[in-house]
């Protein structure tokens, strides 16, 4: 099969980012009515697993055999660690920290690219993942930041789960020079959904809250079908036609999409210092994927 093409996966990562955005808001309105988060995000994969599942099997683009690769499963426990600690770090910090620390994994994503696939970005791709990160800065300072010594424990553990992403996107990349997208994305959310069962099992022995009220269950299904999903499938097939480092920067689209959803549903304010930030991240997704890579590894095909 052909690699895709590079503007058709430039618009599904995008696509893929706009959905994601959706999440932020979707999770912390669904929390309120549930008794742990990590019990919630379990649910919610589970959701996603069985509408992933019966989709790519209908269909027929999805073979049981992908799940004997032990990278799939590492793939799996990268994306589920990375999802606990990020629900736990923001129990110890701040949202707008939260936020900083994890999307800053562009940078995690450009170096982990370069030692595996010896990516090169050329100095307008450079200066639209520095634009990028500086809007990411405006962003979540316009809430106001403390870096106070309180916080230093949820920060590193939020930093860390953007450093799990990164390598979960260049493991992804990796991937689809044996697998389809379709393959790799169901398989990413299979084995996550069975890595969770681990602290889920942990929370029932210490007798954790595992009350969902109804209210959960809608924000578990939209978030479990759309950004877990659909959003996941979206992205991986994007990954065909553009590199691990571009997918991570046009993937700074989400927190615009989450900033306009919360002001809108949420009812927050969104002042000067973030709308200069929302519009460096735009300049920013621009900028890296308009511009082609000279030192790119090529985008991959599979059979």
């Amino acid at each position: 099969m052909p690699p895709r093409d590079r503007r058709n996966a430039v618009l599904l990562t995008a696509f893929a980012s706009l959905i994601w955005g959706t999440s932020f808001p979707g999770v912390k309105w669904g929390l309120g009515y549930a008794g742990n988060d990590i019990v919630f995000l379990w649910l919610r994969f589970i959701v996603a697993s069985v509408a992933t599942l019966a989709i790519v099997l209908l269909l027929k683009k999805f073979s049981f055999k992908v799940l004997k690769d032990p990278v799939i499963w590492l793939v799996g426990a990268l994306n589920a660690g990375s999802f606990i600690a990020q629900y736990v770090g923001l129990t110890l910090t701040t949202a707008s920290k939260t936020v900083l620390l994890v999307d800053i994994n562009v940078i995690a994503v450009a170096l982990v690219s370069y030692f595996a696939f010896r990516e090169r970005l050329n100095r307008i791709q450079t200066v639209g993942i520095l634009v990028g990160v500086a809007g990411i800065v405006l962003l979540t300072a316009d809430g106001g930041m403390s870096f106070g010594e309180d916080e230093f424990l949820g920060d590193m553990i939020v930093y860390l789960s953007g450093w799990g992403w990164a390598f979960f996107i260049v493991l992804n990349k990796k991937l689809l020079s044996r697998y389809s997208a379709i393959e790799v994305s169901t398989a990413a959310i299979a084995t996550s959904t069975v890595w969770l069962i681990l602290p889920v099992a942990y929370l029932g022995f210490t007798g954790t809250d595992f009350t969902i009220e109804p209210m959960a269950w809608a924000a578990i299904i939209y978030l479990g079908i759309a950004c877990t999903s659909v959003a996941t499938l979206l992205w991986a097939m994007g990954l065909e036609g553009v590199s691990a480092t571009a997918s991570a920067t046009i993937m700074l689209l989400e927190i615009v999409t989450a900033l306009v959803i919360s002001i809108l549903l949420l009812d927050e304010s969104l002042k000067q210092l973030a709308l200069i930030g929302a519009a460096l991240v735009l300049a920013a997704i621009y900028l890296v994927a308009s511009s082609g890579h000279k030192g790119e590894m090529p985008a991959v095909s599979h059979t």
